[in-house]
């Protein structure tokens, strides 16, 4: 089937965030609350809204106010040198190319996607940016992809959603979507989903018109 648009998530599917993300988390929290954090804790808030992973990892309202900002400061900059995954930036030039039409629908802020892309001079690829603050409720819901679509004007059978996480892939599933998963970041590759895609240039095989 030829998809008239790909969706992608950002941290863990555009760009390889993880260790930059989950560092400056663990040291934070670990200042804020004295208890370190465990890794498998530190890895199920990759997905998350920062407010609620920060949460997740036991701080409460005080200490989630003196990580939250200083998290985002950290990330911001790690964002302006963070590279992408092997072969994203040529898979995402060949579907501009081919006259895909691109979106990002991430748990994340907007200002770290802005610098994540201009960093990488692909800002202008994209149609629409759907971020933490564009809807109430976020992945595992369907709400950001559904508002992704909208503003694109397009059905749920036009487009694809690629991510690393579960919560991506529900989200999918839940908007009527197909997925893609990126086994490139993902920490689970059993995870249900569409299609299992083991490089970026995989997912030009699914825009490709079929003769």
């Amino acid at each position: 089937m030829r998809y008239q648009a790909v969706i992608f998530d950002f941290d863990g599917t555009l760009f390889d965030t993880e260790y930059n993300e989950m560092t400056a988390l663990d040291t934070l929290v670990t200042q804020a609350t004295g208890v370190r954090p465990p890794r498998d804790k530190l890895l199920k808030t990759f997905g998350m809204t920062g407010p609620d992973g920060i949460r997740y990892l036991g701080c409460n309202e005080e200490q989630a106010a003196w990580v939250a900002p200083r998290w985002h400061e950290a990330s911001l900059r790690a964002l302006e040198t963070t590279q992408m995954f092997s072969g994203m930036p040529e898979t995402l030039r060949s579907l501009h190319g081919m006259g895909v039409r691109l979106g990002i629908v991430t748990s994340r802020g907007i200002s770290g996607v802005n610098t994540g892309l201009r960093a990488q001079g692909l800002t202008a690829y994209f149609d629409t940016i759907v971020s933490q603050k564009d809807t109430v409720r976020h992945k595992p819901y369907p709400d950001p992809l559904l508002e992704c679509l909208r503003r694109m004007g397009l059905d749920n059978d036009a487009a694809i959603y690629i991510g690393d996480s579960a919560g991506d892939m529900q989200a999918a599933a839940a908007a009527g979507m197909a997925s893609g998963l990126a086994l490139w970041g993902t920490h689970d590759p059993a995870l249900p989903c569409t299609y299992r895609l083991a490089h970026p240039r995989e997912i030009l095989t699914l825009c490709e018109v079929k003769e």
